[in-house]
């Protein structure tokens, strides 16, 4: 199943761009998105358009998208060459 909306995060990173950017776009009005609560989602359509308006090539193309763009792309992987023997997490001394 294609995604149809996405997030300003998830849009931002399928631009690869910062959040703001797109923020100060819905704002001066050159993308729609609708606002729920204090976040914003934005259509598959109106994402599209923004882009092309701006030169960008086919977002989407014919293939589906995965259902969610932020957990494929912002997954964490773990570093495979760290040594065990250093500490994960500092302690502040009083």
């Amino acid at each position: 199943m294609a995604k149809t909306t996405f997030t300003l995060a998830e849009a931002a990173l399928l631009l690869s761009c910062h959040a703001e950017t797109l923020r100060r776009a819905i704002k001066n009005g050159t993308l729609y998105a609708a606002r729920l609560g204090r976040e914003y989602r934005i259509s598959r359509t109106d994402l599209q358009a923004f882009w092309t308006e701006r030169g960008g090539a086919e977002l989407f193309g014919s293939e589906e998208l995965p259902v969610s763009v932020a957990e494929t792309s912002l997954t964490r992987v773990p570093p495979q060459n760290i040594p065990k023997n250093i500490p994960t997490q500092l302690k502040l001394l009083d």
